[in-house]
């Protein structure tokens, strides 16, 4: 066990966004729904998958990363392709230990199985789905928009009449949009970078370039859920952050209550200090956009006036050797 151990949770707004492609019929793009149930109720929901979700924090955690100083990731993971245990050169790892000198590896897991060699991802997200109130899940909406594609190189080609001109110039297809406001929930065993866990052997993975992808980690959070989604080349997402709760602690928690409870701050704190007084531990919980419950003996909680000061209070106290903040 190794320190941090990060837990976040909280709510997004989206409005005319593809959060997850579900495939298509002909010239008609959908996109991906699920049922949930509220009030003996079963619902209908636009959603966006957990996989999509961890696909698009390696992307971001990459471009942080690099942004950072970071040079140890192979080309998939430098573009945002999700082809995962490979070396640091693009060849398949001969262990764990080799494989996570490459950052997307390291925190996103990977599984070569003619090799017998895995990694269970340290970053793990759930689905996200609009919030559990009724005039929420009543309101969520799925449509679709018409778009067209031209083609201008089959302007020279010979047609027979202007109909059929016109037809290979350009495509009409539909795509289906979301509207709703979504929660969420994350969580993160940071501590565990550059860490074998499945293979005997040292990572070479030190203590200074563990600290870059903590820290990478975590401010890929800001990216995040501000316009996440699929069929990006089509329009980028109309999305804000509404809320998020992160909870620190350097031994292993509970996930946070999911970001779609009415109820979700408060239950996580209640669950949170269940869990860290019987164990004998502590931990922090920060909140923005939200106010954040009392603290007690085991739960330290906090409120943040802006996500600037919330990301500066996560890093000083995640980051090894880090400080709350001051203010």
């Amino acid at each position: 066990m190794a320190p941090p151990y990060v837990r976040a949770a909280g709510r997004f707004e989206a409005q005319l966004s593809v959060l997850t492609g579900a495939g298509n019929m002909g010239n008609y793009n959908m996109h991906a729904v699920a049922k949930v149930v509220h009030g003996g109720k079963a619902y209908e929901v636009p959603v966006l998958t957990g996989n999509a979700l961890k696909h698009w924090h390696s992307v971001y955690l990459a471009e942080v990363y690099q942004d950072l100083g970071g040079k140890q990731l192979n080309e998939f993971c430098m573009k945002g392709v999700g082809l995962r245990g490979k070396n640091l050169g693009g060849d398949d790892a001969s262990s764990e230990a080799e494989a996570i000198k490459d950052l997307c590896n390291d925190l996103h897991g990977f599984l070569l199985p003619d090799k017998q060699i895995k990694r269970d991802s340290l970053v793990r997200v759930s689905f996200a789905v609009p919030v559990l109130e009724e005039k929420n899940l009543e309101a969520a909406s799925k449509f679709a928009v018409v778009h067209n594609r031209v083609d201008p190189f089959k302007r020279t080609q010979q047609v027979k009449s202007k109909e059929e001109q016109e037809g290979t110039e350009m495509m009409v297809f539909k795509q289906e949009y979301s509207s709703a406001v979504y929660g969420f929930a994350v969580a993160m065993d940071l501590g565990l970078s550059g860490v074998p866990l499945y293979q005997e052997g040292k990572s070479d993975v030190d203590d200074k370039e563990r600290e870059l992808r903590i820290k990478s980690a975590l401010v890929a959070l800001l990216r995040l859920f501000n316009g996440v989604g699929s069929k990006q080349a089509r329009a980028l997402p109309i999305a804000r952050l509404r809320e998020l709760v992160i909870a620190i602690s350097d031994s292993p928690i509970p996930n946070l209550v999911h970001g779609a409870y009415p109820d979700y701050v408060a239950r996580s704190a209640e669950l949170l200090t269940a869990y860290l007084r019987a164990v004998g531990k502590k931990g922090v919980v920060l909140c923005y956009g939200v106010d954040c419950p009392r603290s007690n003996d085991v739960l330290e909680c906090k409120k943040a006036d802006t996500l600037d000061a919330l990301f500066q209070e996560v890093l000083g106290r995640a980051l090894p050797g880090g400080q709350p903040a001051r203010r």
